[in-house]
């Protein structure tokens, strides 16, 4: 939970004040196609535009083209007021995915966060800040009647609400746990109104002279350059990024995502004709946050001075542009707080069945089943294969 960014104008209380009553009982309304997902939209947009916790990687443009890239694997769960025209109070989008559970040999539907499926930063859901727990009840009572077996929010931006809403599970039925450690740090820098400003007071003055001396020595002295990414330029600099060592398979398919929901800083590192780094970020207009998701040097002789120079530059465009913060992504490091970064902790909460009878395949996970089976055979698991099969055989009958 991001406690300490700027708030926005018109922000609910603090996440530890009570939510208010609501006024009207609810409905659930579960979204399984693109059609219906368009349809959303007027209320999606209204919500995220209420929601105090809203990110850019819930928002309706991001998810787009996640939904309709993916079609049947995912379902969008909405609470509606009875009543008020059925303005929407809460909107929960996840994912189907089927797995191999080896040790109970059997296929299982996992439910989770649906910018799984683009690689988002964050998850959650949106909510009305006035939405009363009656909301986490109907949700809870909504989901469970779906076949699966676990149920996972992965980096949840506001993981108060994830435990409220897992909370809302019968514990008798279902068990809770939640992940924390370092692959739930997201070192933030809360952005000063100057660049000077953040130099002088937040970057460690070690850091800080670094930055000064790289920008002497190589920007100003025109050896190197820093350009953002132009439509025009966009393909071959999206192709650098995926060059990049260690970049996700998907990279391409993320930045054409935020290229596409007008929501793309990428900048690259030029010493003259060659490229020698790059870094990609998600703008997130509407919370004024920049967050980093992909980069690196391109020429590994030209050493920590690319990412130092990319980072302090991409600060300084957020900074001009006014972005209240920027946001290194998933892990925590060093150099981040050098920066003046401070971690802010976007746990991952999982629910599971307790009873392993209750386990459920979802038959839209279909494709995942016999894509199973066909690993299994390669790994030469006949019976584990056999298992799968039967059981993808008696939910087609």
């Amino acid at each position: 939970m991001f406690d300490d960014f700027p708030p926005r104008q018109d922000a609910a209380p603090h996440p530890s004040e009570p939510l208010r009553p609501a006024p009207v009982a609810v409905t659930v309304e579960v979204v399984e196609s693109y059609e219906g997902f368009r349809r959303l939209r007027p209320a999606w947009s209204a919500l995220q535009e209420r929601d105090p916790e809203m990110t850019v990687f819930l928002s309706w443009a991001w998810l787009d083209g996640a939904f309709r890239d993916n079609p049947g694997r995912w379902r969008i769960f909405v609470v509606r007021a009875r009543g008020e025209g059925g303005r929407a109070l809460a909107i929960l989008p996840l994912a189907a995915l089927g797995r191999w559970n080896a040790a109970e040999a059997r296929l299982e539907t996992v439910l989770t966060s649906a910018g799984r499926l683009i690689r988002s930063d964050y998850g959650g859901l949106l909510l009305d800040p006035e939405a009363d727990g009656v909301v986490f009840a109907a949700l809870a009572r909504a989901i469970a009647a779906r076949p699966w077996a676990e149920l996972v929010l992965h980096a949840e931006v506001a993981p108060y609400r994830a435990r409220r809403l897992l909370g809302a599970f019968p514990s008798d039925r279902f068990s809770m746990q939640e992940t924390g450690g370092v692959a739930a740090q997201r070192p933030t820098i809360a952005l000063p109104d100057s660049f000077e400003t953040w130099l002088q007071t937040a970057a460690k003055p070690s850091l800080a002279r670094r930055i000064r001396h790289f920008t002497r020595r190589q920007l100003d002295a025109g050896r190197w350059r820093v350009e953002v990414t132009t439509p025009a330029t966009f393909e071959r600099d999206a192709s650098l990024v995926a060059g990049l060592e260690g970049a996700p398979a998907d990279t391409r398919t993320v930045l054409a995502n935020a290229r596409k929901a007008d929501a793309l800083l990428l900048l690259v590192l030029w010493e003259g004709d060659r490229p020698l780094g790059a870094l990609a970020h998600v703008l997130d207009h509407e919370m004024d946050r920049v967050h980093a998701i992909v980069g690196g040097a391109l020429d590994p002789d030209t050493g920590s001075s690319v990412g130092i120079l990319l980072h302090a530059e991409a600060i300084r465009w957020a900074i001009a542009h006014g972005f209240a913060a920027y946001d290194f992504g998933r892990g925590a490091s060093g150099y981040r707080q050098a920066f003046g970064a401070r971690d802010r902790t976007a746990p991952d909460l999982a629910l599971r069945r307790t009873d392993p009878a209750q386990a459920g395949f979802d038959r839209t996970c279909l494709g995942d089943g016999l894509r199973t089976v066909s690993a299994l055979l390669r790994e030469g698991d006949v019976s584990g294969a056999q298992a799968a099969a039967d059981q993808l055989a008696a939910l087609v009958r």
